[in-house]
């Protein structure tokens, strides 16, 4: 233990990364350069589509809020009605352009 030499951890790192880079290049393959700035053509909040998942949903919704809204009911009893949460019904109507009537 004490007296004993005690490898230098960054340079055994260094040596690692080295043979990695040492083994990329003998496959063929080669690094490639990219400018700072530059990124991979991803959008620019996230890569799913998540958001657009949702919108699909609450479009097949829209026309079963519409009927209900119609029927003079509020969000609250909408999304009670359909299973969602009210502001999801909020939502979908103001995206379809839903009007609520006065509450009951």
């Amino acid at each position: 233990m004490i007296g004993e030499s005690v490898p230098d951890q960054h340079k055994q790192a260094i040596a690692q990364i080295a043979a990695q880079i040492d083994h990329f290049l003998a496959t063929g393959k080669r690094i490639e350069h990219v400018e700072q700035g530059v990124s991979a053509n991803a959008p620019l909040l996230g890569t799913t589509n998540h958001l657009e998942t949702l919108k699909a949903r609450r479009a097949k919704r829209a026309p079963r809020i519409r009927a209900l809204a119609e029927a003079g009911l509020n969000a609250r009893q909408i999304g009670m009605k359909i299973g969602v949460d009210t502001r999801t019904v909020a939502l979908t109507a103001r995206e379809h352009g839903i009007c609520f009537t006065a509450a009951n």
